[in-house]
């Protein structure tokens, strides 16, 4: 029996592709200590794994004032990075793991080079666990147009001051600016497939790929899902994510898009969007409710309209599930870009949208089978790769190289 150590950040986006393989980990007889802040405590432990909780640092976060959705230069996430993650929590996280032992660690890419440093100081092999998209042979810090109004050079003198500062309080090398988010592990797993995974064929074996991990959600609400298809044929999913969900505008022009389609909408709107104030454009064959048991609606959708979150989309194409995608932020362009390239959905422009060109979005992936079955295709590689049970597989055999 291994003792394993998992760290992540508390992110759902983070946090969810993790919960098969550790309540695999557990069942197959193997010890999980599972590290994040105190509101995960309880989806954590219902995997089996034990909790230890670290203290988020809500006032560095504050201070950097960073938003995935403005972020105009990759060194503003290394700042993010080096900053807001690895200078406050990875002392804390040695602090509390100082009398306790473990064969190896488990750490998300975002601890980047923090999750290096603190497997070397725990004196153990590192595995990374990665729950997006790995960005292979991209231009290194080239800067896009919108970055002429920041001021580089002090940004660069922040990133390398604190890396100093880490550096000298844990007795190890300070990495380029570019390493800085590469010291991710000698083996990296990656919750996707080959296929799905864009220019896979630049990563070497160190990058594993067991597809995503889907699992039934224990705090999924009550639906009446016979209701889905009493009316109509044809089922259409929408959802923005647990974050980016309170855009009545959004909403309203999707009223207005979908008002003549035949089919039963069914929209998750999340717990704190008021609908009020738009409650009289509300068609009659919309299912509106802050949230719904996606996993379940999925299988009985034929279409999801949505902002392209790796979790929402890999969930989609699991159910081989065609989209229309609306990226708002982060890694969601590409996302989108890559189902566009796979022929499985339709990205819009977020700046750009009208009634027309989301009704005639969805009504082409509703009635074209050609993205029925480019995301059976997506869908096939996924199920292929194994999930968390050939994730779990791959994680202990990694453990007997490492």
């Amino acid at each position: 029996m291994a003792r394993i150590l998992y760290l992540n950040l508390p992110a759902e986006g983070h946090v969810n592709p993790t919960l098969g393989l550790v309540k695999q980990l557990v069942e197959n007889g193997e010890e999980v200590v599972y590290m994040c802040t105190e509101d995960y405590r309880g989806k954590l432990s219902q995997t089996g794994a034990q909790f230890l909780p670290y203290q988020l640092n809500e006032e560095i976060f504050k201070e950097l004032g960073f938003n995935p959705a403005e972020v105009k230069h990759p060194l503003q996430f290394t700042e993010f990075l080096v900053r807001g993650i690895i200078q406050p929590h990875v002392p804390e996280i040695l602090r509390l793991t100082k009398n306790e032992s473990f064969d190896f660690v488990l750490f998300d890419s975002m601890f980047g080079w923090g999750g290096h440093i603190l497997a070397e100081k725990l004196g153990i092999p590192a595995i990374c666990s990665i729950s997006h998209f790995v960005i292979a042979n991209v231009p290194d810090f080239e800067m896009p147009t919108e970055a002429v109004d920041l001021d580089l050079d002090a940004l660069r003198d922040r990133i390398t001051n604190a890396a100093q500062q880490v550096a000298a309080e844990f007795n190890v090398d300070v990495p380029s600016l570019e390493d800085i988010t590469r010291k991710i592990g000698q083996y990296k797993l990656v919750f996707t497939s080959r296929y799905f995974q864009p220019d896979a064929d630049k990563l070497d074996e160190s990058f594993i790929f067991p597809g995503p991990s889907i699992v039934p959600r224990s705090d999924a609400p009550d639906f009446p899902l016979e209701q889905l298809r009493s009316k109509y044929e044809q089922v259409v999913y929408i959802s923005m994510g647990t974050i980016l969900n309170k855009d009545l505008e959004f909403y309203k022009l999707c009223f207005e898009a979908f008002k003549d389609i035949p089919a039963q909408f069914v929209l998750s709107c999340g717990q704190d969007t008021d609908l009020d104030p738009i409650g009289d454009c509300i068609p009659h064959h919309f299912i509106i409710e802050p949230y719904v048991p996606q996993l379940e609606i999925l299988q009985r959708a034929d279409a999801f309209i949505t902002h392209a979150g790796m979790n929402s989309t890999s969930e989609a194409l699991y159910y081989n599930v065609p989209l229309v995608m609306i990226p708002l932020s982060s890694d969601q362009p590409v996302v989108a870009k890559r189902v566009e390239e796979l022929g499985a959905g339709i990205a819009l422009d977020k700046h750009n949208l009208t009634p027309e060109l989301l009704k005639s979005a969805l009504l082409k992936v509703l009635n074209e089978t050609a993205y029925k079955e480019n995301a059976k295709r997506i869908g096939d590689s996924f199920r292929d790769a194994g999930g968390y049970q050939a994730a779990a597989k791959h994680v202990m055999s990694l453990f007997s190289k490492v």
